[in-house]
């Protein structure tokens, strides 16, 4: 990405040349920190991806000037992007961000381990009933292989679905009222919903049960060797949409999947990106003439797309990324149009993206779910803390 951000300040300040850009490059996990000690100082980022920190735009939106007057001026800067995109950033009249990728959550498989297991890939269409739990559980199994041997171990399935809440999403449950997802405020917690309790359970049988998962223990071991999926020692990969650029350097062939089938009320996460302006800019004209750069889907967009294999939020760009991928994975477009409007048809925006100070929110469920996965509390027990924990967020 850095190669992106490089190239994008280069091509603009060479037409720009008397405006000069700083690029602060901070690791996703301190992106917060960074952005809230600079805010509170009133040394304000100019253009700020909010949600590439934990905390997500809901946090931030308060700080961020409305893009609407820009727009209203320069309608082709969000000419190809959707209305259920551009919602996201929409409060009233208001916009607050424009667009530049649109992900959803999926299933990515090592195809050489399902080649050798003598497996069928699992299917493109999120209707296809015939591709449950269950059967996922089945061929994790099949996959699951020389577990005595801590080099050469491979586990079936790794659910690294995020954020925390994304399990219960997929079984029909959730940790909030709708409610919360429009104010922005977690409000009153509901993790007594059986869908949280039947995503929990389904997690831990993946680990206990079946032994097709690695436990805590077994991804500290298997992540000092590097990233689980990319050496082999995952053969399915359940994870949003930034596979595609995680993926990208794998030495195997690899492909990408419909998450299982589990109950007619399932979502799954997605993750629309905007890039942003905070209202205290002291160059907010400049400011927008780089957003525009950088999203300008026959420009900056498209070189995101073409760098990093993110599906761009811009539909004019979708045919393209669908044959690019379609070449890169040895499927064809069909099937990876298939597998990413079939994700979003079922998908919400993610809770870190719509619930301030979601960082917080995410680690007061994160901790007890863990004990649990790891074998040293029950479910009701952690539930009880994680509605303990999140009542004294409120």
């Amino acid at each position: 990405m850095n190669e992106w951000q490089k190239e994008m300040i280069a091509g603009f300040q060479e037409k720009n040349p008397n405006v000069k850009i700083n690029l602060i490059i901070v690791p996703e996990d301190q992106v917060d920190q960074k952005a809230q000690t600079m805010i509170a100082g009133g040394d304000v980022p100019d253009v700020f991806v909010t949600n590439w920190g934990f905390s997500g735009f809901s946090t931030y939106k308060d700080q961020l000037l409305d893009l609407a007057p820009y727009i209203k001026k320069d309608p082709d800067s969000v000419k190809g992007i959707g209305d259920d995109i551009m919602n996201v950033y929409r409060s009233g009249d208001k916009t607050y961000g424009i667009p530049i990728v649109a992900l959803g959550s999926y299933l990515f498989y090592n195809k050489d381990l399902f080649d050798q297991a003598g497996i069928s890939y699992p299917p493109t269409d999120w209707n296809d009933k015939s591709w449950t739990w269950d059967k996922m559980v089945e061929v994790a199994k099949k996959l699951t292989k020389n577990m005595d041997n801590a080099q050469k171990r491979v586990f079936g399935v790794y659910d690294e679905l995020f954020p925390q809440t994304a399990d219960a999403w997929l079984f029909g449950g959730d940790y909030f009222k709708p409610e919360a997802y429009k104010t922005n405020m977690m409000g009153e917690p509901t993790v007594s919903d059986e869908g949280v309790r039947r995503g929990i359970q389904a997690h831990l049988d993946l680990i206990q049960k079946y032994k097709v998962h690695p436990s805590t223990a077994d991804l500290n071991s298997i992540s000092a060797i590097g990233v689980p999926f990319l050496t082999g020692q995952v053969a399915m990969h359940m994870k949003h949409g930034g596979g595609f650029w995680v993926n990208k350097p794998a030495k195997f062939r690899w492909g990408v999947a419909a998450l299982p089938y589990t109950v007619e009320n399932r979502r799954t996460t997605m993750f629309i990106d905007s890039v942003n302006i905070l209202k205290a800019t002291k160059h907010p004209d400049e400011a927008w003439a780089f957003v525009r750069h950088i999203t300008d889907p026959n420009g900056g967009a498209k070189r995101f797309m073409e760098v990093t294999n993110a599906t761009p939020a811009n539909g004019e760009l979708l045919k393209q990324w669908y044959e690019m991928m379609a070449k890169n994975l040895d499927m064809t477009p069909a099937q990876i149009k298939q597998v990413h409007e079939g994700s979003l048809a079922i998908a919400n925006e993610s809770p870190n993206h719509l619930i301030k100070n979601f960082n917080a929110i995410n680690n007061a469920i994160l901790q007890p779910l863990n004990s649990v996965y790891d074998g040293k509390k029950d479910i009701d027990t952690a539930l009880k803390e994680i509605k303990s924990g999140l009542n004294a967020l409120k």
